[in-house]
């Protein structure tokens, strides 16, 4: 019976009816050959350290001492000096972080500024908390310093929102230079800075984040959702100093929801301590790697913008195609890829332009048969 029911379905309808490949959205690859045995001693080793009932009974709303200390390790990694862990909090990933921070640092009615492509979700924050933004116009290292400064000179901006290190969605990388001058004018301007590092710890030569430049306006956050496991749910934040990192992450602001959940900030810890966390980073990386082959393979003769350590692709479209007609196509042949009009902000057209994400494929053939479709869509 089995065997006639096999014969009845032709191969190629069969393909046809998979779902699509999940490409729209940006995680890292999964590599459960050092994940799961890292994560499974990290696990056995924050059980072990103390009871239980004792590390998930209270609140721990900035994290405890240890936590604390091993996010100023992690942390420092990037800044390239380790932060006191009095000025570091422990929180439930970058969002938490970002909803928390944005109110403190930008009135309702006040303004951010943020490059003109960026993080989609910082738009559904700005509306819910009253705050208004100002899109700044980005070159090929992002933010384009004449531009910043004309809106600092112009409009005031209370805060900058930026994403340094392979950018989201165009995936540029500010040179240090770059880095310097922005930190300048945000001196010169009194601008606080919220730098979201979560990309930089996948390439080796990254420059030093901005708020290496600017410590005294700069609230530093490197989260792990995107070098480690999304559903890890730990980020860490470098406040200017010990007094803001309380004031802003406290009880009674507002809201306590960013307080990270005990037993993820203890098993991160310890994956810090025993270098865990260095270890499964470093697998992300090779597996990206070998993907960006396939990507190149793949997509030969296309002008696309990535580098060899990023998770995801941004394409921009030859003149007289949109890039929700590449969507469609894409999604009919097989891929789900996002369009640039989702990470927009600027005041005319976004820009023709399509983000594909290269990790979230659950492996290489599906990455493959992804990167198929998209060609596919591209040439039709």
């Amino acid at each position: 019976m089995t065997s006639l029911i096999a014969c009845d379905h032709n191969p190629d309808d069969l393909r046809r009816r998979e779902s699509p490949v999940f490409m729209s959205g940006n995680l890292p690859p999964d590599v459960p050959e050092v994940f799961d045995a890292r994560y499974g001693a990290a696990l056995d080793s924050a059980l072990s350290r103390r009871s239980p009932s004792r590390l998930i009974g209270a609140h721990q709303y900035r994290g405890s001492d240890r936590d604390r200390a091993a996010g100023a390790a992690f942390t420092a990694q990037r800044l390239g000096t380790t932060p006191t862990p009095e000025r570091v909090v422990v929180a439930n990933g970058t969002q938490s972080i970002l909803i928390q921070l944005l109110p403190g640092l930008v009135p309702r009615g006040g303004l951010l500024a943020v490059e003109e492509l960026t993080y989609p979700t910082i738009r559904t924050f700005v509306q819910t908390l009253g705050i208004d933004v100002a899109p700044v116009a980005m070159d090929g290292e992002g933010i384009d310093p004449d531009a910043f400064e004309q809106v600092c000179r112009t409009r005031r901006p209370a805060a900058l929102y930026t994403m340094p290190t392979l950018q989201n969605p165009t995936t540029v990388t500010m040179s240090a230079d770059r880095r310097r001058a922005i930190a300048d004018l945000c001196r010169r301007y009194g601008v606080s800075v919220i730098e979201d590092d979560i990309y930089s710890l996948l390439p080796t030569d990254a420059p030093p984040p901005l708020s290496a430049y600017l410590p005294e306006l700069s609230w530093y956050v490197l989260g792990t959702a995107k070098s480690i496991a999304a559903g890890l749910k730990v980020a860490y934040v470098v406040a200017p100093d010990e007094e803001s990192a309380k004031a802003r992450f406290w009880p009674g602001v507002r809201s306590t929801y960013w307080m990270v959940a005990p037993i993820n900030a203890a098993v991160m810890s310890s994956l810090v301590e025993d270098d865990g966390a260095t270890a499964i980073i470093d697998a992300v990386r090779v597996e990206i790697r070998a993907r960006h082959e396939l990507v190149a393979d793949a997509l030969a003769g296309i002008d696309l913008r990535t580098t060899p350590e990023s998770l995801h692709v941004w394409l921009p479209l030859s003149p007289g195609r949109t890039a929700a007609d590449l969507a469609a196509d894409a999604l009919a042949a097989g891929a789900s890829i996002g369009t640039s009009d989702t990470f927009y902000f600027g005041t005319g057209t976004a820009p023709e332009a399509v983000r594909f994400g290269i990790g979230a494929p659950p492996d290489r053939a599906a990455l493959e048969r992804g990167l198929t479709a998209v060609r596919n869509a591209y040439h039709r």
